[in-house]
């Protein structure tokens, strides 16, 4: 139904405000439906799951292997800010143990990515599109390498560079900037 709302509100209302409306409104529904999917996964026993827990989880983990999933100006400002925080070698947490403190002056690649989503939403969105596209790059140049959780064994990895920690964020930030531009393009 939410879907349906959405479609109807692009093709009723051409201009780039009402595209934005309806990115915004597809992105929120993506993340609650992912957030929902995994309170099933990990609350709910495999053996106990009902056929219609088991198709979410499917289209949940569909979602989240998608490359192209709806972005917004915030999953750019999001990368933006990450950048930011990862400014200097100096600054780079090397030893990245997933704890990100509000009191941090040192940033791993995961808690620049936290630290900056709330910044810029508020809130921190685990599986949001400009995380996903991070670790997506980070599958990419790590593939062969056996990484329980991505962004941080790739941060920790001795063979991953400041240089390399930091192109991985710039890198989804051209894709997720790239695919904004395309997703509600500009009327002449």
């Amino acid at each position: 139904m939410l879907l349906a709302l959405i479609l109807l509100m692009a093709s009723a209302t051409p201009n780039a405000g009402a595209c934005d409306q309806a990115i915004r409104l597809d992105i929120e529904a993506e993340i609650a439906t992912i957030n929902y999917g995994m309170q099933i996964y990990t609350s709910v026993p495999e053996a106990e799951r009902t056929d219609e827990q088991r198709r979410l989880l499917a289209s949940v983990m569909t979602l989240l292997d998608s490359r192209d999933r709806p972005v917004s100006q915030a999953d750019v400002d999001i990368l933006d800010a990450a950048l930011g925080y990862l400014s200097s070698e100096a600054v780079w947490d090397r030893a990245d143990d997933r704890r990100c403190g509000q009191q941090d002056t040192r940033w791993s690649i995961f808690c620049a990515l936290q630290r900056a989503s709330v910044d810029v939403t508020g809130t921190y969105e685990h599986r949001r599109t400009a995380l996903q596209e991070v670790r997506f790059i980070i599958e990419v140049r790590s593939e062969g390498r056996d990484y329980a959780h991505r962004m941080m064994d790739y941060n920790n990895d001795p063979e991953t560079s400041f240089d390399e920690a930091r192109a991985v964020v710039s890198e989804a930030r051209a894709v997720v900037a790239d695919r904004l531009s395309r997703q509600c393009p500009a009327k002449d």
